[in-house]
């Protein structure tokens, strides 16, 4: 059985073919992809991401667990060329403006399994503009080596693209525990606009792996676009080293 979920895993991994990935509205959160468990501690993490049509971006975060049922935390993304769906001009890059932005949210687990989180993305560039999303995530552990994540998100105004007001995405999140520090995913990953379905459809493929080392764990992902209309963003690759403190 593990020797064939690595086979799928890798078969994955390799079909990184597709020219488009991604909704940017996958980035507006304060943590590094969709989680559930709310931690009691300090966690960090840093790394960075490529989609080899620019030098690539830079991330850290910092998640605070208040309690047992709340969080809070930022993100700050910095990179080059890459263009964020929350802005109100494409143009900006005439000015010389960099491509900064700052992800401040919070997290309440409203059962054991069930979660609330809203983030307001800060794009800090001169054309900038205000937007927030809302998060609604549930987790099912059928065996001890297999879980769902299910993720609803709605974003609102500037992060709900250019032209539009409210953007509506969905995940599913199947998670392989492969023995005490080796997980894998494969996230499923959908979203549109209501006013532009057709040019802003998208549904994308994200597997990932995990390897707890003794300080730190190691994540690496791959996103890959499926049956994108029109969109200007390409395949993403990262890679993150997080810690709890």
């Amino acid at each position: 059985m593990m020797q064939k979920t690595h086979t799928i895993l890798i078969f994955l991994i390799i079909l990184v073919q597709a020219i488009y990935a991604l909704d940017p509205m996958y980035e507006y959160r304060y943590t590094l992809g969709p989680e559930i468990l709310v931690p009691d501690a300090l966690h960090v993490g840093a790394g960075a991401y490529t989609r080899f049509n620019e030098s690539g971006k830079g991330v850290i975060n910092l998640q605070i667990g208040l309690s047992e049922n709340f969080e809070t935390g930022f993100k700050v993304l910095a990179g080059t060329t890459d263009d964020w769906v929350i802005s109100n001009s494409r143009d900006r890059w005439v000015d010389g403006w960099p491509d900064w932005l700052l992800d401040v949210g919070a997290k309440f687990a409203i059962t054991p399994h069930t979660t609330i989180q809203a983030d307001v993305p800060i794009p800090l560039w001169k054309h900038g503009d205000f937007g927030g999303v809302l998060t609604v995530a549930h987790w099912d552990g059928y065996t001890k080596n297999l879980s769902f994540l299910y993720e609803g998100r709605l974003g609102f105004f500037g992060a709900a693209g250019e032209d539009t007001y409210v953007k509506p995405a969905a995940a599913i999140v199947p998670n392989f525990q492969i023995g005490e520090s080796f997980r894998a995913s494969i996230g499923l990953i959908s979203s549109c606009s209501f006013e532009h379905f057709k040019d802003d459809f998208m549904f994308d493929i994200m597997p990932k792996v995990e390897a707890g080392l003794k300080w730190f764990r190691l994540m690496g992902e791959v996103s890959i676009g499926t049956i994108t209309y029109k969109a200007q963003r390409h395949n993403r690759y990262a890679l993150f080293i997080v810690s709890d403190v």
